[in-house]
């Protein structure tokens, strides 16, 4: 936007340069006389001391002052020849190439105001040659202006079918965030879940560690009263044979007995 702005002032720029080349050759004769004019100098009284003020002010750059000095005179004094320049070097101020605060439309109602006040005027040409000159720089200027307001109307278009672009996307994107908000909720949801199955697990895997600790604990015990059984069983036995082994020998010793009883 910036950079626009610059280019249209620079368009504007140019335009005005145009207009017053082209009419460069009246400005001139219309400058040199309006300068004259400034240097003229009246005699007499307050309001030529006035009059004086107002000039060094203006040869000075000190041309709002001037202005307003030469206005005021215009307006007070009862000198009409003095009135008369007073009224016209207030225009004439306005459209002054030195003046940095030149003010175009004000200096055509100075000299419109000049016109009327005084048509017989010796500078009345001139002062209308000045109306003229700035009435066809401000149709220029606002032929210029209007072209401006077309392109900026056109920018302004292309820039609200742009923005109603982006509000679209803008719209779609927020649907595709809150589809994905609630993607994200369930999803969270279901992570919360697992976790508390996971701890729910992880609880249920303690309790079995823990089972299988006294399980362990339990066959240890079984094993060793198993050891302890077959360690008994094997002493049974062994007692089994030796009563065996008596029960032989005895049945021996009594059939021997028998025997020899007979």
């Amino acid at each position: 936007m910036k950079g626009h702005t610059i280019f249209t002032q620079s368009v504007t720029r140019r335009k005005e340069r145009t207009v017053l080349k082209g009419l460069t050759p009246l400005l001139l004769v219309l400058t040199l006389a309006g300068c004259a004019s400034l240097m003229q100098n009246q005699s007499g009284g307050e309001s030529a001391g006035k009059f004086q003020d107002a000039k060094t002010a203006y040869e000075q750059g000190k041309f709002k002052e001037a202005y307003n000095e030469y206005r005021a005179l215009a307006e007070s004094t009862t000198d009409p020849g003095l009135a008369e320049q007073s009224k016209f070097n207030a225009a004439y101020i306005l459209v002054d190439h030195k003046n940095p605060d030149k003010n175009y439309v004000r200096a055509s109602r100075e000299f419109e105001e000049f016109l009327i006040r005084y048509p017989r005027s010796a500078r009345a040409d001139e002062a209308g040659s000045w109306v003229e000159i700035l009435k066809q720089f401000e149709r220029s200027r606002t032929n210029e202006l209007l072209h401006q307001v077309d392109d900026l109307t056109k920018r302004v278009d292309d820039l609200t079918r742009d923005l109603r672009g982006i509000q679209a996307e803008n719209e779609e994107l927020n649907k595709e965030r809150s589809t994905l908000l609630i993607e994200r909720s369930r999803l969270t949801k279901k992570v919360d879940d697992l976790l508390n199955d996971k701890d729910d697990l992880l609880k249920d895997k303690a309790t079995l560690i823990k089972e299988r600790e006294g399980l362990t604990k339990k066959i240890d015990v079984l094993n060793r009263d198993r050891d302890a059984l077959v360690l008994a069983k094997e002493k049974l036995e062994k007692s089994l044979q030796d009563l065996t082994m008596v029960d032989v020998k005895m049945e021996k010793q009594r059939k021997k007995i028998t025997k020899e009883g007979k």
